[in-house]
Order: structure tokens, then C-alpha cells, then sequence
């Protein structure tokens, strides 16, 4: 096809060179507007994007595939000019014209679903942001079918999403897909199921879950013959986990070191990097009053950085709230949380170590009235 479709459009040139002239000056204006781009000059480029792709819609149509990255582009333009709404028009723009060539569920156009919800996130509406993520995986499933294995990474994406999001019992249910969708292509003792089931048991660890996949997790690691060490030390290091939040620190740091040796015995520097800095087990951000609203009026983003030690036993020490914005709003309530959480302490030659100054940043949403 793409053949074809050069031969035409080498056919059309040679019988009408204004084309090709007209084309060329519509890509030299998105040239332009790139480096303007990387020169930080937003306005200039904005510009030069808008003059690119009127000229683009004037020679190629406006459903031509051609404009899809120029509009891209000049989404992002938008969204550091903090213009969110002109953002989703053009990336809204961009699906379209995705759709008219690549049909409806076309896997090209999940990038622009992503950018849309990010935008959805500026204005604060997350209820159009999660909307798009459902979405996301409509597309593959619509485009593979229900318990096709392709769907996997779109179900991991969603799950992610509603984690970050605090909707961990729609977590638990992409994950519970997932694994059921493995174990139907891979059979039960397969090392694949090593991944889904530790992010099952994550998710049961940070619901208090005392029910949970980790029999199951225990059992496949325990059976799997086929398992790559990234698996099993993903699944060894969960259940280290699992230990920690119960206090049995002793236990946890076993777990931990038989994960680290699992990887250091075939790829030493993956071991390193894997258990390079603390990671955290059950904390939860707290919530602010505008998360429990659907879509509230009336608020802002606002921001927390901390500053804390973790122990080789896993917890924070020295918590020090460096900055913050709305300054105190939110700072007792992050305290109190961090100190309160169980952590995966850093390994440093397969031993659990302190770590000093450890930093953490998150946003959240507060009524402006506050």
C-alpha cells in the first residue's frame, strides 16, 4: 500500500508541481515550528505549526494522515503554554483523522487517547481522564478480542492507573484478568504468572487484603520450571513484601536477599539497579477533601516535597517537609503517613542498608477557599 501511495503522489507531482512546491513550504513551517519548539519559543512555534497544517488541510485534505503528528506537536505546544482545552481539540482532531484512515480501533491513535487524558488531568477532570483510560483498553479489546494475550499490556496500563488513582479494587480486577487470561494461553505452572500474581499481591498488601493471591504467587514460584530471574525476583521481592507490612522484618530482608541473588547470579547489574534505592510497600498518599468530589469547582494543584531517611528495616526516620504549596495545608497529614508505612529497604551487596535523604514529590488537589 505504501508503495502505491508514492507512486500516486510522484504521478500527481509530475502533473502538477505546485503540489509539491505548496507541500514543501507546509513542512518547512513545521520545521520551523520544531525548532522553535526546542528553543522554548511557544508562541513563535505555535504559530508556525498553525501555518504548517492550514497548509497541509489546503493541499492534502483535512483527513489526511499527514497532519496527525503535525497536530500531535502542536498539542504539546498547548499543553506547556498550559492551554489544556485547545490541547484536546487538536489531539481530538488528530484521532479523527486517525479514524478515517486506520479505522476505529486502531492501535496508532492510543498515544493521542494518553495526551488527551493527561490534558483532562490539567484541567482537573478526572473523571474524562479515567473515562479515556477505559477507553485505551476498549481499543485493544475491541481490536484483539477479550482474552487475547495482546490485551495484557493495555489491562496492566488500566490496573496502574486505577493504583495511582487509589480505585485498587478495579486494580485487583484488571489484575485477576490478566491472570486468568495467562493462565489460559500459558498453562499453571508458567513463569509469566510470576509478574501479574506479585502485582495482585502489591495490591492486596496496600488493600490490607488478608486474603489475597500471595498462596497462589507462593505456588507458582514453587512449581514454575520456566521462570526468568526478573520473574522470580519480582515475585521473591513481593513477598518480602508481604512480611514487612506484618513486622516480620527478619523474614522480609531473607526474601530480599534471596531476590538480589537470584538476579546477581545472571545479571549482576540488574540486581543492583533492582534494589538501588527504597521503595515504598503500603503508603498511600492521603487524601485531600476535593478527592472524595467527583468533579469539584472552585480548586487548584498543589505540591508536597519531603525529605526522610528509610532503615535497613524498612521505615522513615528524620521526616522533614522541605516544601510545600499550599504551605502547611497537607504537610501533617504526609508526615504522619510516611511515618507510619513500611518500605523495601535498599540492598547494597545484597544487604539490607539505611538510605539517607531520600526525596519524595506529589501533587494534589485542594479547594481554593482552603
Amino acid at each position: 500500500m505504501q508503495r502505491w501511495g508514492h507512486l500516486i503522489l510522484l504521478s500527481a507531482a509530475v502533473a502538477h508541481p505546485a503540489l509539491v512546491a505548496d507541500e514543501n513550504e507546509a513542512r518547512a513551517s513545521i520545521e520551523r515550528g520544531r525548532l522553535e519548539l526546542e528553543r522554548a519559543q511557544l508562541e513563535e512555534a505555535q504559530a508556525s505549526y498553525l501555518e504548517g497544517i492550514g497548509q497541509l488541510t489546503a493541499e492534502l485534505g483535512s483527513n489526511s494522515p499527514a497532519l496527525i503528528e503535525p497536530y500531535s506537536e502542536l498539542a504539546r505546544i498547548y499543553m506547556l503554554s498550559n492551554q489544556p482545552l485547545e490541547a484536546i481539540t487538536v489531539l481530538q482532531t488528530a484521532r479523527d483523522v486517525s479514524h478515517v484512515n486506520l479505522g476505529l480501533f486502531n492501535l496508532e491513535q492510543i498515544p493521542l487517547l494518553d495526551e488527551i487524558g493527561r490534558a483532562y488531568l490539567m484541567l482537573g477532570n478526572t473523571v474524562e481522564a479515567r473515562n479515556l483510560q477505559q477507553e485505551r483498553l476498549n481499543v485493544a479489546l475491541r481490536r484483539f478480542g477479550e482474552d487475547d494475550p495482546r490485551t495484557v499490556p493495555y489491562r496492566n496500563h488500566l490496573a496502574g492507573y486505577y493504583d495511582q488513582s487509589r480505585m485498587r479494587m478495579l486494580a485487583r480486577e484488571e489484575y485477576e484478568a490478566v491472570v486468568d487470561i495467562q493462565r489460559e494461553a500459558f498453562g499453571d505452572e508458567d513463569g509469566r504468572l510470576l509478574i501479574p500474581l506479585s502485582q495482585l499481591t502489591a495490591i492486596d498488601i496496600r488493600l490490607g487484603n488478608t486474603r489475597s493471591a500471595r498462596g497462589q504467587l507462593v505456588r507458582t514460584l514453587e512449581s514454575s520450571t520456566n521462570a526468568t530471574p526478573i520473574q522470580r525476583a519480582s515475585a521473591l521481592a513481593v513477598l518480602g513484601d508481604w512480611e514487612m507490612v506484618r513486622s516480620r522484618v527478619q523474614a522480609a530482608q531473607n526474601y530480599y536477599r534471596e531476590a538480589y541473588d537470584t538476579l546477581h547470579e545472571e545479571q549482576p547489574a540488574l540486581a543492583e539497579e533492582f534494589f538501588a534505592s527504597p521503595q515504598f510497600v503500603d503508603f498511600a498518599p492521603p487524601a485531600s477533601p476535593v478527592d472524595w468530589q467527583s468533579n469539584p469547582d472552585g480548586h487548584a494543584w498543589g505540591f508536597i516535597e519531603v525529605q526522610f531517611d528509610v532503615s535497613a528495616e524498612g521505615k522513615a526516620a528524620n521526616i522533614v517537609v522541605s516544601r510545600s504549596s499550599p504551605p502547611l495545608l497537607m504537610d501533617p497529614l504526609y508526615a504522619r503517613r510516611l511515618a507510619e508505612s513500611r518500605f523495601r529497604p535498599r540492598l547494597a551487596d545484597g544487604e539490607p542498608a539505611p538510605t539517607a535523604s531520600v526525596f519524595y514529590r506529589h501533587d494534589f488537589r485542594y479547594r481554593i477557599n482552603e
